[in-house]
């Protein structure tokens, strides 16, 4: 045996792992470790003082100065009580790989005994890499084949290698285009570390730099001179983006470990390390730890880097490299499998008014509908004849099966009454907020078009003359008009609705869905959330908010009690607590914003609600949110549910059951798809991803809306062919997520420009071409502006270049345009807006939001006391600057949240006024001449 030279470098810390003999021994490795002979001038390596059933430290000693002539060699054995091949052998074998080396300038030797008779050495030094393997030639080491489950951990094979000096290229060029598919958006970083007989070459290949519209030669010849470029782990770190190292050591060796660890193994994420069959041959493996890569995930790696690498290496050279395919037909639809939940239920095809029928068939005389705000209660047989009373009043009025009818009315329980006379007539409603400015509505109107819409009586100004049909004329039709002629009506694939959505060009646009998605959303609930006649549900939200459908037809076709919840209840937590309590709501579906300050208020002074179950919608859940809610209300008296959906899929896609212990770890997931429902996550050319790796949001199944209405190129945009299925479509949600192994999707965000604000979804260029409308706004842009930890204090601010108009101007003219949810708080005038250096607008440059308003010096009440000095501190409380009394509470940026705030900061300072004094009288000092001051202690109800 020759001697080697050990040198000592505190940096490159090596680890490797080596079989040896069947039944060695610690005595057998201790004779063969003293047997070694030592350097030329340095001393013995075996170090005796550790016996052999001392088991290896799990802390590191306190390290000492490397010895002159060379390491010291410390040895330790351990029983492990399992086969090689098991689970705790792999867990035991990763634990030594990794644990601290100790005494720096030394070599730690481990002799695991596995309980059926094999034995690994792992071995760790900081010395050169041959001392590793010279010891374990001296204990007798052995090729030993590998299944890829044994002391190597997994491993995958990478075909087509040829023999020569392309081999590291080869391989790097197959590693970083697996990884690329999987991680683009992370831009990884590929380190490859070449070990040759001439010494040791580096270089750096991203993932940021790939072109997968290159030939696949072209392709392979941009990765080979990457990697020769000096760079990666020995040159300039330029990238940062995950890193995985890949060391490719082909020199000849009398011993080849089972797993090897290189230098400068933390900073990786993962580390492959290549080298040859032990028979010669220019096959190669790569090994990986199993403990980076958990076994679904390294089988799918194994999957995708061997397909690519048969296509790469010995394919048609001339193909795009975004014509490889990472999947074979049949990995393909297992992942789209793990996607898709089978129906539970499959009740046909229905019409959603035929639903509320078989309700009232059931039940005739149960109550249907509730409505606090002017004391209406309707039974099932009340609330079908009414409709269809109406739906012969529509008919008289024109309306035929097909067309489209807005509705445009405040919330109670004859808008209930309208929209089933609209489904009856065989039309599509198209519901129309009356909050809405007037230009929203019109719009809504002509885009729609709109022949026939239904209005609160005297509200009809915004539409075209003729088109506006008052409440009381339409039900004094009613009274008079013939029923419906036998065979009206429409078929469940027709329209049912109408929903407008945000639009990125200014112009909202609308989702046409049928009915029969309404009713699979019914098949694909009802079960699992126990749905029934013994249920009463709220009915928060705007009727033009999809969430609304779900609470309407949900409650209605399931046989429940549905409570209409006034607007102004809705804005008030402590009123809309003392509805759910007076009428016993037992269901309630909220977005997460406006569950919070129920939170707020039931942590602070629980109260005996009658709830059994919570879904969440319209926004994503921070799931540690629910831990104050949970710390009253345990998961076992109230299930709580997160529910991911889109206008576009009807509502919800998929439901997870939010316990407590996902509250405490803050858990992203937002379940399984529902029955008849499926997901699937793509890249950004459109393939599949399997699981672990993020990408769009892609949606089939039951609940696909029909089209866009009017809008033919977006329809074909995002409603996509599923290539997996002739006769199926896909929904491009635009949202970004990830599936896990075990089917479970985690919700990310957007990949887009719109975001989602306290349940509405938002196109900030939207909002952007409002403002750019105005001729005075040379340039434009909006943000979202959330406080850390605090979501619910998120606030639209806008950021103007003006040419001769003032801030306050512009906000008014978006407020003529927009709903009040998408009006910016802020408008901020600026001279020019930052851009970075691709000439995009840098949002991490804008000033601090200012508001529009020109300020004016405050004025203080007269000695400093009474209802205005009050209410100027809860504007401050709520606003965070300084205000007049003579301020507008819009101007300022004001909104339904910071109204709230205001009604609070009073209430505590003994102030009564409710949030829709704010809205109407718009100022402190009007406000404060309407404010009741109640004495100290006593009850103020806001």
């Amino acid at each position: 045996m020759s001697h080697t030279q050990w040198t000592h470098d505190p940096a490159a810390r090596r680890a490797a792992v080596y079989r040896l003999p069947a039944g060695t021994s610690a005595a057998d490795c201790r004779a063969a470790l003293r047997a070694v002979p030592a350097p030329p001038d340095g001393p013995a390596l075996p170090d005796a003082s550790a016996p052999p059933d001392v088991p290896a430290p799990t802390t590191a000693p306190t390290p000492a100065p490397a010895p002159a002539g060379g390491p010291v060699v410390r040895f330790w054995a351990e029983a492990v009580p399992g086969a090689a091949g098991s689970a705790v052998a792999s867990r035991r074998r990763e634990r030594e790989l990794r644990a601290p080396l100790g005494v720096a300038g030394t070599v730690r030797l481990v002799l695991l005994e596995y309980a059926d008779g094999v034995r690994d050495l792992v071995a760790v030094t900081d010395a050169e890499d041959g001392v590793l393997d010279r010891l374990a030639e001296a204990l007798g080491a052995v090729d030993a084949p590998n299944d890829g489950t044994g002391a190597a951990g997994p491993g995958l094979d990478v075909p087509g290698i040829g023999a020569g000096p392309d081999v590291a290229a080869d391989v790097a060029a197959v590693l970083l285009l697996a990884l690329a598919r999987a991680r683009r958006e992370e831009q990884p970083v590929l380190d490859v570390v070449e070990h040759t007989a001439g010494g040791v070459r580096t270089g750096c290949v991203r993932a940021a730099g790939l072109d997968e519209d290159l030939p696949v030669a072209a392709y392979r010849a941009w990765v080979a001179e990457q990697a020769a470029r000096p760079g990666g782990e020995g040159g300039e770190d330029t990238g940062d983006g995950p890193r995985v190292a890949l060391h490719v050591d082909l020199r000849p060796r009398a011993v080849h470990a089972l797993r090897r660890m290189p230098p400068l193994e933390g900073r990786h994420a993962l580390t492959v390390h290549v080298t040859s069959g032990a028979d010669g041959t220019p096959r190669v493996r790569c090994w990986y730890g199993a403990e980076e890569f958990p076994v679904p995930r390294a089988e799918a790696l194994r999957h995708r880097v061997e397909r690519l690498a048969r296509q790469v290496l010995t394919g048609d050279q001339a193909l795009p490299v975004a014509a490889l395919a990472a999947h074979d037909a049949a990995e393909e639809r297992r992942i789209v499998d793990l996607g898709r939940t089978a129906r539970v239920a499959d009740s046909g095809p229905r019409l959603i008014h035929e639903l509320v029928r078989a309700s009232a068939a059931a039940s005739p005389d149960a109550t249907a509908l509730t409505d606090p705000g002017d004391g209406t209660a309707l039974t099932y047989r009340q609330l079908v004849e009414r409709g269809d009373r109406l739906a012969g009043a529509l008919h008289a009025l024109g309306v035929r099966p097909g067309d489209r009818v807005g509705v445009c009315l405040d919330r109670s329980a004859r808008l209930i009454e309208v929209l089933l006379g609209v489904l009856a007539a065989g039309a599509a409603y198209v519901p129309l907020d009356p909050a809405y400015p007037a230009d929203r509505l019109a719009f809504v109107e002509e885009d729609a078009r709109l022949g026939v819409v239904i209005v609160e009586d005297g509200r009809g100004g915004a539409f075209a003359p003729g088109a506006a049909v008052e409440l009381s004329a339409l039900t004094g039709l009613a009274a008079t008009a013939p029923p419906l002629p036998p065979g009206t009506g429409a078929s469940p694939d027709d329209a049912a609705y109408v929903i407008y959505t945000s639009g990125s060009t200014g112009r909202p646009k609308g989702v046409v869905v049928p009915h029969r998605a309404v009713g699979r959303l019914l098949d694909a609930t009802a079960d699992d959330f126990g749905l029934g006649p013994g249920d009463c549900w709220t009915w928060f939200h705007s009727v033009a908010f999809d969430f609304s459908v779900w609470e309407i037809w949900g409650c209605l076709g399931t046989g429940g009690r549905l409570v209409v919840v006034p607007y102004w209840t809705c804005r008030s937590p402590e009123d809309f607590r003392e509805l759910l309590l007076r009428e016993r709501v037992t269901v309630l579906n909220q977005t997460p914003s406006a569950f919070a300050r129920l939170t707020e208020l039931e942590h602070a002074r629980p109260a005996p609600l009658a709830l059994r179950l919570v879904v969440f919608g319209g926004e994503p859940l921070d799931a540690r949110s629910l831990v104050p809610w949970f710390d009253v209300h345990p998961e076992r008296e109230c299930r709580m549910v997160n529910m991911f959906g889109i206008t576009e899929t009807t509502v919800h896609v998929t439901a997870r059951t939010v316990t407590r212990a996902d509250a405490l770890a803050g858990s992203r997931s937002v379940g399984a798809a529902i029955p008849g429902w499926s997901v699937r996550v793509l890249d950004e050319r459109g393939r599949l991803l399997p699981p672990g790796c993020a990408g769009e949001i892609a949606v089939g199944g039951d609940g696909l809306a029909l089209e866009y209405l009017g809008r033919p190129e977006l329809t074909e945009r995002r409603f996509v062919p599923d290539p997996l299925d002739p006769r199926g479509r896909l929904y491009l949600s635009g949202d970004k997520g990830r599936m896990l192994p075990d089917g479970q999707l985690e919700h990310l965000g957007r990949l887009d420009n719109q975001i989602k604000l306290r349940g509405h979804r938002i196109e900030l260029d939207e909002i952007r071409s409002v403002l750019l409308a105005h001729p005075s706004v040379r340039a434009a842009v909006v943000v979202l502006n959330a406080p850390p930890g605090r979501p619910d204090d998120a606030t639209l601010d806008a950021y103007a270049v003006l040419d001769g108009a003032d801030a306050r101007e512009v906000r008014r003219h978006a407020a003529r345009m927009l709903p009040e949810y998408m009006v910016p708080s802020t408008v901020t005038a600026l001279a020019r807006l930052p851009l970075t250096v691709n000439g995009k607008v840098d949002t991490a440059q804008l000033p601090v939001p200012r508001p529009a308003p020109v300020r004016r010096p405050p004025r203080r009440a007269e000695g400093g006391t009474g209802p205005l000095e009050a209410v100027l501190e809860a504007w401050r409380t709520a606003f965070g600057e300084e205000v007049s009394p003579d301020d507008d509470f819009f101007d300022l940026g004001g909104n339904s949240l910071r109204a709230l705030r205001v009604v609070h900061a009073l209430r505590d300072a003994g102030v009564r006024v409710d949030v829709r004094d704010v809205y109407r009288l718009r100022t402190p000092s009007a406000l404060a001449g309407a404010a009741t001051v109640v004495e100290p202690g006593a009850a103020v109800v806001a």
